[in-house]
C-alpha cells in the first residue's frame, strides 16, 4: 500500500541553520518529473504511522530534487528525526499535494506565521515570477529565526517575541495593521500556530480585508499532534 502513495527518497544534504534549523535536501528517482507548485506540501513517514508535514522550497523534476527547512524545538517526532538524520539516510515521502495556493497572481503577499512557516515564505519569494514576499512571524528566537532568514534570502521579514499569555499580540497588531495600510491590495497567508491565526484573523475582518484575500492553514496548536 505504501508503494502505491509514497515515493522513496534519500537524504542528499544537511546544513544546520545556528541550532534551531536544520535545511535538509532529499533527492530520488520518484522524486523526478513530478508536479509541484510553490505551497504545497510533503508528508514524511518517521515511523510506524507517524508523519510530519513540511513545505517544500523549491522541487527540481529534472533531478529529482527537494529542499526542506526543519525548525528543531523541544522534543517532538519530527524534530527526533531531524536531529538523527545523516546523509545517505532513506525516508519516505507522501506528496507533494495541495495545501496553501494563492488565488491569482498578486504583486504582493503578505505571508504570518512562525518558524514553521519560513519554508513556505522561502518557497512563495524564490518560485513565483511576480509577488513581493513579506513576513510578519511571531518566534520563540529572533536571533535564530534571523539567521534561517538571511540563510533563505527572505527580505522584508519582520520578526516578534513570542511572550508568555501571547503578551505580544499587541505588537502583531501594530504591525499587520501598518503592512495593511502600506500594502492595501496584498493578498494574506495566514499561518502556523491556531490561536495565532484566529487572533490575526479577527483583526483582517476589523479592517475590512475580504475572504477572497485571505488564505489561513494552521500548522500546530498546543496538545494537538499531526496537523498539516
Amino acid at each position: 500500500m505504501l508503494k502505491l502513495f509514497t515515493r522513496g527518497a534519500q537524504v542528499l544534504g544537511i546544513e544546520d541553520i545556528g541550532g534551531a534549523f536544520r535545511l535538509v535536501t532529499l533527492e530520488g528517482e520518484a522524486l523526478r518529473n513530478v508536479a509541484w507548485t510553490p505551497g504545497d506540501k510533503i508528508q514524511i513517514q518517521l515511523g510506524g504511522w507517524t508523519q510530519r508535514t513540511y513545505t517544500p522550497m523549491g522541487w527540481d523534476a529534472d533531478n529529482g530534487r527537494t529542499r526542506i527547512l526543519v525548525h528543531l524545538h523541544g522534543d517532538a517526532p519530527g524534530t527526533r528525526w531531524a536531529r538523527a538524520l545523516r546523509v545517505g539516510d532513506q525516508c519516505i515521502v507522501f506528496g507533494p499535494r495541495k495545501s496553501v495556493r494563492l488565488s491569482g497572481p498578486p504583486s504582493t503577499v503578505i505571508v504570518f506565521g512562525d518558524e514553521t512557516s519560513l519554508g513556505l515564505a522561502a518557497a512563495l519569494s524564490h518560485q513565483l515570477s511576480a509577488p513581493t514576499v513579506i513576513g510578519l512571524f511571531e518566534v520563540s528566537s529572533p536571533a535564530d529565526a534571523a539567521r534561517a532568514a538571511e540563510r533563505l534570502d527572505l527580505n522584508g521579514v519582520a520578526l516578534c517575541a513570542r511572550l508568555e499569555d501571547d503578551r505580544h499580540f499587541a505588537e502583531l497588531e501594530q504591525r499587520m495593521t501598518a503592512l495593511l495600510r502600506e500594502h492595501p491590495a496584498a493578498e494574506l497567508v495566514l499561518t502556523g500556530r491556531a490561536g495565532a491565526i484566529q487572533h490575526i484573523s479577527r483583526l483582517l475582518r476589523q479592517h475590512g480585508v475580504a475572504s477572497e484575500r485571505r488564505t489561513s492553514k494552521a500548522y500546530w496548536a498546543p496538545g494537538k499532534s499531526g496537523m498539516d
